[in-house]
């Protein structure tokens, strides 16, 4: 995992300093080593920053040149079988220089062209000029897991790796999206729309394989569409094959020439990872540092600490492995918080990954350059039970299915609270505007500003009445997938590691897409394939459980014990628009627990940040 700058100019050449500054403003990207190149006549330029995971050494420098075509590339990201691909290209008469797997992309493209993305098991984001048509081809992987910025204005395109690198380069001053923060006051939502909260800033969409001619016409296609939902694919189906389908993606991504560890709660989607690992680490050619997880010290947040669980899965798994244990406070202190909102750039729907942060740190000082992660498994097998749940009933009595409402109302994630909550958006829209007005969260917007969003709110309350047909593929493509994509990028690369996921395989994916939500979510709660699947792998604790409530959630509880007065007393100037301070700060006193108010907070901690620190 690295950071990329492609900087295009429409008139005159870039200058370097602009390239320079970009960088630096995403240093903590690519601490093993900083280039960049020029192309059509100095008004392209490209940069790299490099976190170097294979061939180490001085040969797996970016920008890479083809010495053959003379195409140039930067490159972010892993290419999980490169090594198959290598030797196919080798049977074909190409010649490598390098074990990196930066170079076996750039010899795909020579060999495959476009055709070559298809092939690619891995995650990437990617510039790369073509010589042979003088454009340049920009390329993101299915899901988006590497992030890629854009800022198209009259001077020019820009990407970049980070928002705030886009701004740099581009330079750009730093102005808050109004859609998107209207969007985020409301129900919490970002990385939704291919907007960000900085206005002009937005990204490419994932699967995208673009070209940009150098006379400035810009082609955006894709190379990758998910499939539609098939009906006749049962939940058995896909957990008969998805116990080999994790083993071989758990495989690949242990493939690495730098030491690697692997995060363990004590829910599922980590206990399969550490199944697979604890199935393949005796032929893993790279040092493993072991699991690590997260936990709370002693009289502190006990009920919601996952160490115990953890640690069974552990024993029932991969017991001849080390495990490391990292217990905090679960109140953040304000420079924990600071420097959790500078990792992640954008504002953050919920403090809880600063759990991951704190991770990332702990694995990256005991040595690990690479980490494993269950990232994504809710997304892809329905794990979100409070969420679906309530969907799956309000679908059922909508249908009068009255039988299979009531054997989901008895399931322990379906409070009569958050179906009453769900029902509630099948209102007219009129009355649920007035109703949604006093919710605590959402008085502390200036009227004006609410006033002025009758049309937003009218989009996210069709996104509240999806149905739940549809709304796992929604939940991965649009609204919250690409949320913890994010999160896990910026701890990660905070600490300079890179993260990865065995549960984002495009094959897993696949498969999971295709799968109807209804074999994903029943009377027996959420993730039954998933369950079917690691039965007789986990511990039965994992197998029965309800969902947990995820790593970092008593970060969580802890809104009224955050001191921020300084952002009452002085709020940003951005945000004066949006946010009345004085009644945000009344509210958080009268209701210290409600984490809704965090929104608000949020979006102030990180103007205030953007104000003083992205000059």
């Amino acid at each position: 995992m690295c950071g990329i700058l492609a900087l295009i100019s429409r008139s005159r050449p870039v200058e370097p300093l602009r390239v320079q500054a970009a960088l630096a403003r995403m240093a903590h990207r690519g601490p093993d080593g900083t280039g960049w190149i020029s192309r059509w006549d100095g008004r392209l330029a490209l940069g790299h920053l490099r976190l170097a995971i294979f061939d180490t050494g001085p040969d797996g420098a970016q920008p890479m040149i083809h010495p053959a075509t003379g195409d140039a590339i930067v490159f972010n990201g892993s290419i999980y079988n490169f090594r198959e691909l290598r030797a196919e290209l080798e049977d074909a008469g190409h010649v490598f220089l390098t074990r990196t797997d930066t170079e076996v992309v750039l010899a795909a493209w020579r060999h495959w062209g476009a055709g070559a993305f298809e092939r690619l098991n891995g995650t990437w984001a990617l510039a790369l000029h073509d010589v042979a048509s003088d454009s340049l081809v920009i390329s993101r992987d299915r899901l988006g897991v590497k992030p890629l910025y854009l800022l198209d204005n009259p001077d020019g395109m820009t990407f970049a790796s980070e928002a705030r690198a886009v701004l740099r380069a581009a330079g750009h001053r730093a102005r808050i999206n109004e859609r998107a923060a209207f969007d985020f006051l409301t129900l919490g939502l970002s990385d939704h729309r291919g907007q960000t909260m900085l206005d002009g800033v937005v990204e490419v969409p994932p699967g995208a394989l673009w070209r940009l001619a150098r006379g400035g016409a810009v082609a955006r296609g894709a190379f990758h569409a998910w499939p539609s939902v098939d009906e006749s694919l049962t939940g058995d189906d896909v957990a008969g094959v998805l116990p080999d389908l994790l083993l071989d993606a758990t495989a690949l991504r242990l493939r690495s020439d730098v030491p690697v560890a692997a995060q363990l709660s004590g829910g599922m989607d980590s206990g399969t990872v550490a199944w697979a690992i604890g199935r393949r680490h005796r032929s893993i050619t790279a040092p493993f540092v072991g699991f690590f997880t997260y936990g709370y010290h002693a009289g502190s947040a006990g009920e919601l600490d996952e160490t115990a669980d953890a640690a069974e899965t552990h024993r029932f798994v991969a017991e001849d492995t080390p495990l490391t244990f990292l217990r905090v406070d679960p109140t953040p202190s304000r420079p924990d918080l600071e420097t959790f909102i500078d990792a992640q750039e954008l504002p953050v729907n919920t403090p809880s990954p600063i759990a991951g942060m704190r991770l990332y740190a702990a694995m990256r000082a005991a040595g690990a350059k690479v980490v494993l992660t269950g990232d994504g498994g809710d997304e892809m097998f329905g794990g979100y039970t409070r969420r679906y749940v309530p969907v799956a009933i309000r679908d059922a009595l909508s249908a009068r299915h009255f039988g299979r409402a009531v054997g989901l109302a008895r399931l322990p994630d379906a409070s009569m609270g958050d179906v009453i909550a769900r029902m509630a958006w099948e209102m007219p829209s009129p009355v649920l505007r007035a109703v949604f007005r006093r919710r605590l969260h959402v008085g502390v917007m200036r009227g004006d500003f609410w006033d002025d969003g009758r049309d937003r709110l009218d989009d996210l309350i069709d996104i509240q009445r999806t149905r739940l047909g549809e709304i796992g593929a929604l939940d991965v493509t649009r609204t919250i997938l690409p949320q913890i994509l994010r999160f896990a990028d910026r701890n990660s690369m905070h600490s300079g590691v890179e993260s990865r996921s065995p549960f984002l395989d495009h094959r897993i994916a696949d498969l999971a897409m295709r799968l109807p939500m209804a074999a994903k979510v029943g009377r027996e709660g959420g993730k039954l394939p998933l369950r079917r699947a690691m039965a007789s792998r986990l511990p039965p604790r994992v197998i029965r459980g309800a969902k947990c409530r995820g790593l970092g959630h008593a970060e969580q509880c802890q809104i009224g014990a955050l001191s921020f007065s300084h952002l009452f007393r002085h709020p940003p100037e951005s945000t004066r628009p949006f946010v009345d301070a004085a009644k945000l700060e009344d509210a958080i006193r009268r209701h210290p627990k409600d984490m809704r108010l965090w929104w608000p907070l949020c979006l102030l901690m990180w103007a205030d940040r953007m104000e003083s620190h992205w000059t």
